[in-house]
């Protein structure tokens, strides 16, 4: 979309890392291509973590233990050390006040607790349309609104809770037989199969959850922004634009502003790959890939493109009172699935969603009336997953398996417009049996293709 240059910029910007323990290397590498601006955004953390809400009398929220029970705790193990990413305090914006005042009041003294995950990394690419702002906003603050989910928070206590009991089972076991009652307590301690399987399903179903509820958030934050109302804790990106147009010779600075960072044309696909001790596991909205390789080279689809020609996603946006031409979104936008552009979107459902987070189980099936399902409000207003343009992702879960794992490749469609999913898993495997062992490299060799 957009003017394109007249050759493409093809300088790389490549950034490489590891994980804390050093069982996952990772790299991402980023160029130009033929736009005007560069409008995509990535996200590499290494460690994930959950914020746990504190209200003022210092009591925690409900959490859920390893067999998806809920109960209350104070968490006490769990110090409260701030996020490593910066915050900006939104104090002195223009808030929307749609709820009462002592709640906003209550809001805006939460703090949090710091609740780390070990060995969970998440991975993201953001591939911009129409204005840089929907992906860079993303980019900066999905891991923000991720951790601070309700179901992810539940997730954090699942994850914590089962490392306990593996400890305690292990502490049990290395005592030995020197106690009268040792080895029923093994057995109190001990899962059984069905018992181990459905703690597990329940603790996806809570992480699945999350990830939808993130994106409906994420992108209610995006639209509030553009709207400029503002979001607490949020972080802005920085107005690149200015700088560059500056190079150029143009001086229209408030125009660019305007079109740029706070356009409601602005819009981004989102693929979101989350990697857990026992899962492998993808968000993903849009025509953005991931794709996994998994032992000797089986190409595996992490996620699907959401086009606007396919079957059940034309017969949303008829249904939503759109129409494809040419496969596009009224013969406009290419994805059917994505965060921001929100002529395609209603504000009404964001009107109805107030102005704290929502979560996924507030978004409530309708019967009745003809109305299939919606927002808990008026029957006219379409609930996200059924907007003509949809934030609502789908989720792939692939289990881990160490020995059998490769690697996995997260990118834009100008990676996958050229190379088929197998295609560019043959490349890269090709590039690391010829020895290359700089992740950053193998990424600038496979962008080489564009």
């Amino acid at each position: 979309m957009g003017n394109l240059l007249v050759a493409p910029i093809t300088e790389k910007e490549t950034h490489r890392g590891e994980t804390d323990d050093g069982q996952l290397k990772f790299a991402v590498s980023s160029m130009q291509g033929w736009r005007v601006h560069m409008e995509d955004a990535h996200i590499l953390e290494s460690s994930m973590y959950a914020e746990e809400a504190i209200k003022e009398d210092g009591r925690d929220e409900t959490k859920m233990d390893a067999n998806g029970d809920s109960s209350s705790s104070s968490n006490s193990a769990v110090n409260g050390s701030a996020t490593k990413r910066a915050k900006k305090n939104s104090g002195d914006r223009d808030l929307e006040t749609d709820g009462d005042e002592k709640n906003d009041n209550e809001q805006s003294r939460t703090k949090y607790n710091r609740l780390d995950l070990p060995q969970h990394s998440l991975f993201a690419v953001y591939d911009g349309h129409g204005g840089a702002f929907a992906a860079e906003y993303a980019g900066l603050n999905f891991v923000r609104v991720l951790a601070r989910q309700a179901n992810f928070v539940q997730y954090a206590h699942f994850v914590n809770d089962l490392a306990a009991r593996d400890a305690l089972e292990n502490a049990s076991a290395s005592a030995g037989t020197g106690g009268q009652n040792t080895d029923a307590q093994k057995e109190d301690l001990k899962l059984t199969p069905q018992e181990k399987a459905e703690s597990n399903r329940k603790g996806r179903e809570l992480l699945e959850t999350a990830l939808k509820d993130a994106f409906l958030d994420i992108d209610r934050e995006i639209w509030r922004e553009v709207q400029g109302l503002g979001n607490k804790d949020s972080t802005l990106p920085k107005k690149k634009r200015k700088d560059q147009d500056e190079d150029l010779g143009n001086d229209d600075d408030h125009e660019h502003e305007d079109d740029e960072w706070q356009k409601s044309d602005s819009g981004t696909t989102a693929t979101v790959v989350m990697f857990t001790p026992m899962w492998i596991i993808c968000a993903n909205a849009g025509d953005s890939r991931s794709v996994y390789s998994k032992q000797g080279h089986c190409t595996i689809p992490l996620s699907y493109d959401h086009k606007p020609d396919d079957e059940a996603e034309e017969r949303r946006i008829y249904e939503a009172g759109g129409f494809v031409r040419g496969g596009r979104v009224e013969g406009d936008l290419a994805v059917s699935r994505g965060l921001g552009d929100f002529r395609f979107k209603q504000d009404e459902m964001y009107q109805n969603m107030g102005t704290v987070p929502s979560s996924f189980a507030h978004y409530a099936d309708v019967r009745g009336s003809g109305r299939k399902k919606g927002l808990v409000g008026p029957a006219s207003v379409l609930c996200p997953e059924d907007q003509k343009v949809s934030p609502m992702p789908d989720i792939v879960v692939q289990n881990r398996n160490r020995e059998h794992d490769e690697f996995v490749i997260v990118a834009c469609d100008g990676i996958f417009d050229v190379q088929t999913n197998h295609e560019c898993i043959a490349l890269t495997a090709d590039i690391l049996r010829q020895g290359e062992s700089d992740l950053g490299l193998v990424c600038e060799e496979v962008s080489e293709l564009l």
